[in-house]
């Protein structure tokens, strides 16, 4: 997947999770840290749901509690 579909994916998921904050996302990049985002552990947990769905793939749990950007959830 390239960048840009990768940024693209992560802001689907974004709104899709916080649909009232879509403005908020709106300049999230790959390098953005997950902690910025203000999201709470559920909406976290449904972003990166959203976006394994998408790509049709599972995150080891034990990956999940390493990753601190955005860009890093859906590469």
């Amino acid at each position: 997947m390239e960048n840009e579909q990768i940024l693209s994916l992560i802001k689907e998921a974004l709104a899709e999770v916080a649909p009232t904050r879509k403005a908020d996302f709106a300049n999230v990049q790959l390098e953005t840290s997950i902690e910025s985002l203000g999201l709470d552990s559920i909406a976290t947990m449904e972003m990166v749901g959203f976006i394994e769905e998408s790509v049709d793939s599972t995150f080891p749990d034990e990956e999940l509690a390493g990753l601190i950007t955005s860009g890093r959830v859906a590469g």
